[in-house]
């Protein structure tokens, strides 16, 4: 997605339905070595979208839906899922708000991760400049409802 590195669009996804489902048509551009930077709020809607490609790539690999909740505890949750061309493939979801210190990424399979997995990363601010510049950031906001 490096052609992607300096794009600029604004959408609005009025429900957290709708955010799902462009995270799911999101996941069918993704492939290995990929990275979704998530940058927003509290609530603002990270964990959906993320949860919306998740889904969408579990479900084009035929594997059954499943709970997809935010890894904010376990700060990173594998999904592995079979593509044609690569069955070991996994989304690498990952929720760094508890993270403390940039270099405890490494004690989690960072580097394996974005090296060879899809990675999405909520609170990506929290690496500090570990976060390769390939990486594509979105930036989330919670629509005002005066606007």
């Amino acid at each position: 997605m490096d052609h992607l590195n300096d794009a600029f669009a604004q959408i609005t996804i009025p429900t957290p339905e709708a955010m799902e489902a462009f995270g799911g048509s999101l996941s069918t551009l993704l492939k290995e070595g990929d990275i979704i930077a998530l940058s927003g709020e509290l609530g603002a809607g990270k964990s959906t979208l993320a949860r919306g490609m998740i889904r969408a790539a579990l479900k084009a690999s035929g594997q059954p839906d499943e709970d997809i909740p935010s890894p904010t505890f376990t700060l990173v949750q594998q999904y592995p899922f079979a593509a044609a061309d690569d069955p070991g493939r996994s989304i690498w979801h990952m929720d760094l708000w508890r993270l403390e210190s940039p270099d405890e990424i490494h004690e989690l399979g960072f580097e394996e991760a974005i090296s060879r997995h899809i990675s999405v990363i909520e609170w990506p601010e929290r690496l500090g400049g570990l976060l390769p510049a390939r990486a594509l950031w979105l930036g989330i906001k919670q629509r005002d409802d005066d606007t």
